[in-house]
Formats: structure tokens, sequence, C-alpha cells
């Protein structure tokens, strides 16, 4: 159930359309309270690499390699319905939110890192039994690593946005 100043939502809205409103409610809110000088910067959901089903179904994240494009894909597309697809489809929401509207910029973690089914932390724990002792972690990931170049590219979208005020 979704609400609306104090007042639930009739008729209910679904995930994606309760998602959309959420994020057209967040959007409408910062325009109207931060200055449209000020950069805002907006990053994607990055993805999980669940295999096998999700956290609470057995899912495993064991991939000791990079995926590749095909393995993207059929790992990543909603048309495929695969346990990882919500991610694109969250990503396409924002995206959609964010249509339009000035001062905003997106930062993608999210394209790049569909790769990088190597580096989440629960296979580099140091025990081959980490994942048994503390269970799959699929969706966090592994400093230094991957972070780091997000933080990177945050950083260039800053010094880019100070260098064309100047």
């Amino acid at each position: 159930m979704f609400y609306k100043q104090g007042r639930p939502l009739w008729p209910p809205l679904s995930i994606r359309e309760g998602l959309a409103a959420v994020l057209k409610s967040m959007l409408d809110f910062i325009d109207d309270r931060v200055p449209a000088k000020v950069l805002k910067v907006w990053r994607l959901q990055s993805p999980r690499h669940f295999q096998g089903g999700e956290w609470n179904q057995n899912g495993s994240c064991s991939s000791s390699m990079l995926l590749n494009e095909t393995q993207v894909e059929e790992w990543f597309d909603p048309a495929n319905g695969g346990v990882n697809s919500e991610e694109r489809e969250v990503n396409h929401l924002i995206r959609s939110a964010l249509s339009g509207r000035q001062n905003y910029v997106v930062l993608d973690v999210a394209t790049m890192s569909e790769f990088r089914a190597d580096a989440h932390p629960s296979l580099w724990l140091g025990r081959k039994d980490a994942h048994l002792v503390w269970g799959q972690d699929c969706l966090h990931w592994c400093l230094p690593g991957l972070p780091d170049v997000w933080v990177d590219m945050l950083s260039a979208i800053v010094l880019g946005h100070i260098e064309a005020a100047q």
C-alpha cells in the first residue's frame, strides 16, 4: 500500500507504479528546495549477481570471472526474467523520472558493474567455506575495487561541474 499526504492511494499501485510515484515525489521535493545551479547527481542502482535463486532461495554468487556480454544479457535483460533483471527495470524508472528535469547528472554504475560478478565479498573472505559460515553477499562490493571506480566517476562529474562554472 502506498500513501500520499497520509492517505492510502486507491486503487492500490503496483510496485513499479509505486516506485515511479515515489521517484516523482522525491524529485519534486528536490526541485522545490534545492537551487537550480546546484549539481544533483543520481546514482543508478548497482546490480546483484545471484545465480540459482534469490538470497533466501539458495541463490549464490560464486563466480570468480568477469561475465561476457552474452552472460550479462542473460542475467540482466528483463525479457529473460532473470533473478537480477530488476536492476535494469528500476534504473529505467529512474531514468524516466529524471527525463526532462534540469541539472541532474546520472552516475551510471550499473552498466559497467553488470560484468563484475567476481567483485562481491562472499567469494573473497579468505575461507573456501565462507559462504557456508557467513552466507552469500551478492549485493555488496569488495573494497578496494569497483566502488573506487565509481568514486573516480563521481569525482570527474564534480570536477567537470566546477570547471564549467568558472
